[in-house]
Formats: structure tokens, C-alpha cells, sequence
């Protein structure tokens, strides 16, 4: 049985999912077309750093901002407005792409191979050889019982206020026993 658009809606409204996937489906190839027609136009102006994936999930979220907006009873055809969505969000992203803030990633280019020298260790093993963790429990009972719950609830990122307030000590010992440590650690390492 063929739906058109108005009828698919009404139908997705009610929150039919065969209704929503057959729509999706029919537009599936206007939202491809948009999302390559950006995509290709700053990949030939030799913007790297995003993929046609990045501007497809975009299109999805228009279309599904279309379908949620739509309003049939101001004339228009679901394509039209659906194209006016797209537009709309892919220049939103091609502006976001292009901000300042986001120009290093425009010259960012996928290595093709691993990088790994044979000698090179992973730095998750560098941090499991370091014995910071023991010196911390070590040094944990070289001191007092309130210094070594000052330096607990700071390593479980405590602020000095909320500390101040449990332990009832100054913010200026709480930063002598934390200098203290730290001064302590770092020889020991």
C-alpha cells in the first residue's frame, strides 16, 4: 500500500515506526544528495578533519526536526520544507566548521599506518610502573589521622571549602599538608 507524505506523517504522529522508516527511506537519497553536496564542496576547498558520516547524522537530525515541524496547513510540500531543514543545518555546520576554534581539525589528516616504534612502551604501563599510588599510601601513614584525611577527600577531588567545612581545619592547613605531600612524593619518585 502507497502513503503519501501527509498520510505518512499522520501516521508517524501516532507514533508508527514502519510509517517513520518508510518515510525515512523515501528521503534517505535527498539527504545523502545535500549531505555530498556540502561534504564535496570542502573537501575540494581542502578542509580536512569530518567525514560524509558527520554531515549524514546531521541530515538525519534535520529530518527528524522536519518531520517534528512540519505544518501542513500552511501549503507547503514536506520535500520543500524538508530541503529548507537541510539547508538550514548544514550551513549551521559548515559555519561551525569553519570557526576559529575549529581550524586546527580543518588540517587534521588520518594516518593510513600505526605509528609504533618497537621500543615504545604504552603509556598505560608507564602509569601502572610509577609507584605514586604506593608512596600516596605510604606517606598516608607517616602522618596524623586529620592530615591523612585532608590529602584522602582532596585526592577525591574535595574543594578546600567542603573539607574546611568536615574536618573543621583552615583552607591554609589544608594547602600545608597537600604542599606537604606533594614535596614528599616527588623526591620519593
Amino acid at each position: 500500500m502507497k502513503y503519501n507524505d501527509y498520510e505518512l506523517l499522520d501516521l508517524i504522529y501516532d507514533n508508527d515506526e514502519v510509517a517513520y522508516n518508510i518515510m525515512l527511506k523515501k528521503y534517505k537519497p535527498v539527504i545523502y544528495g545535500k549531505a555530498l553536496e556540502y561534504y564535496n564542496y570542502l573537501k575540494t576547498n581542502h578542509y580536512e578533519g569530518f567525514t560524509l558520516d558527520d554531515f549524514l547524522q546531521e541530515g538525519i537530525i534535520a529530518f527528524n526536526h522536519a518531520i517534528k515541524k512540519f505544518d501542513s496547513n500552511k501549503g507547503t510540500l514536506f520535500y520543500s520544507f524538508l530541503l529548507v531543514c537541510l539547508t538550514s543545518s548544514f550551513n549551521y555546520m559548515y559555519r561551525s566548521i569553519l570557526t576559529l576554534k575549529n581550524r586546527p581539525l580543518l588540517k587534521y589528516r588520518e594516518l593510513e599506518y600505526e605509528v609504533r616504534d618497537s621500543n615504545a612502551k604504552d603509556p598505560y604501563d608507564i602509569i601502572d610502573d610509577l609507584d605514586v599510588y604506593d608512596e600516596v599510601k605510604d606517606y598516608l601513614y607517616s602522618v596524623s589521622i586529620e592530615d591523612a584525611a585532608i590529602i584522602t577527600l582532596r585526592i577525591n577531588n574535595f574543594k578546600y571549602y567542603e573539607i574546611t567545612k568536615l574536618l573543621d581545619v583552615s583552607s591554609s592547613h589544608i594547602s600545608r599538608v597537600i604542599k606537604a605531600m606533594k614535596e614528599k612524593i616527588k623526591y620519593c619518585c
